[in-house]
């Protein structure tokens, strides 16, 4: 045999050799994989926020739930708005199921309305949902602002970080749609100097999530100090139901644009596999996120702490997004169009 013809030998024994063992990792059980290892929770926010917070209930109550009871620890990774732990979750993490990626609330918008984007929130192996991120405008007591039909008499001012902020791409739409008259004042650093700016009577309105709405101002809800207005979300709140969803106006590619922007909230804090993870890990993973949400122990400490709990199955919360992926390209196009026009500062 000639040299040459030996070393292509060698590669075709080294090549099934390779085929063979991954082929193996791929026949262990998801208990006999998991027995051992370390399993990564990752979210792309600094510690402290309610990504964190997520991430943590996931560390202590999913453990025991997860056949081979693996370790699980959290890695933190800011940046760029989350874009960066979803450029590295999507194309650099292990894909053998010990990463989990406490998700971007806005993958599916960056999806589908950011250029050249290096994610497709279609191909992430969902594993479930623990909270949507559902948002709420509320309006104080002072500015005279009771419901979204005195916002179409009357101008009034919402705060904002920025013009690209959804608080602040919410209202501009409802004015094209709904007639209601908001004025965006932006600039400010964070929802606490909003909320301040609101009670100094800087501003009269501001969005925030029902999370935080609920656990940091019920007193001030159920007084009527905060009055809801709008609902950022894809359907009618619940504990709101006579306050519109965002959703419920317009048509064409504005009602896409929306459905797209409204996809953050359903989306919310959920975990998910980078793409390729097999099949029988991802259900594997799932049946412990079942388990998770139903147990007592996670319960009563949920409970305890006053946070928001309002689960979605994996399946559930994949088909939502797939729903929203088969948005014809023609109108997905046109949002996007729309989108960079409502963002691009004036």
């Amino acid at each position: 045999m000639t040299k040459r013809g030996a070393r292509w030998a060698l590669t075709l024994i080294a090549g099934a050799l390779c085929g063979a063992l991954a082929s193996g990792a791929r026949a262990q059980t998801p208990e006999a994989f998991y027995a051992g290892k370390d399993v990564r929770i990752l979210f792309g926010a600094g510690v402290g926020g309610t990504y964190s917070l997520y991430a943590q209930l996931a560390v202590r109550h999913m453990r025991q739930h997860i056949p081979g009871k693996p370790s699980l620890v959290m890695q933190s990774m800011p940046g760029a708005g989350g874009l960066v732990a979803l450029n590295y979750s999507y194309a650099v993490a292990p894909r053998d199921g010990t990463l989990m990626h406490l998700m971007h609330a806005e993958v599916l918008y960056e999806t589908l309305l950011t250029k050249d984007v290096k994610f497709n929130a279609q191909r992430y192996g969902w594993i479930g949902r623990f909270a949507d991120a559902d948002s709420i405008a509320l309006a104080t007591r002072r500015s005279g602002v009771r419901s979204l039909e005195d916002a179409k008499a009357r101008e009034v001012t919402m705060g904002a970080t920025g013009g690209a902020n959804i608080y602040a791409l919410a209202p501009i739409m409802l004015n094209r749609m709904a007639g209601t008259k908001f004025r965006i004042i932006g600039g400010y650093k964070g929802a606490s100097d909003i909320y301040i700016a609101m009670e100094r009577g800087e501003v009269d309105a501001s969005g925030m999530t029902l999370a935080n709405a609920v656990s940091l101002h019920a007193d001030k809800l159920k007084s009527g100090e905060l009055a809801p207005v709008f609902a950022i979300s894809a359907k009618r709140l619940p504990d709101y139901p006579g306050t519109p969803a965002m959703t419920e106006f317009g048509g064409g590619t504005e009602k896409a644009l929306l459905e797209i922007y409204a996809s953050a909230g359903t989306i919310g804090r959920a975990l998910a596999f980078p793409p390729g993870v097999a099949p029988d890990r991802l259900e594997a993973m799932r049946e412990a996120f079942r388990k998770t949400i139903a147990d007592p122990a996670f319960l009563a400490e949920t409970a305890k702490a006053n946070v928001l709990v309002t689960p979605m199955e994996g399946a559930q919360l994949a088909a939502e997004i797939d729903r929203i992926m088969k948005t014809p390209e023609a109108d997905i196009a046109a949002a996007r169009a729309l989108h960079e026009e409502l963002a691009t500062p004036k």
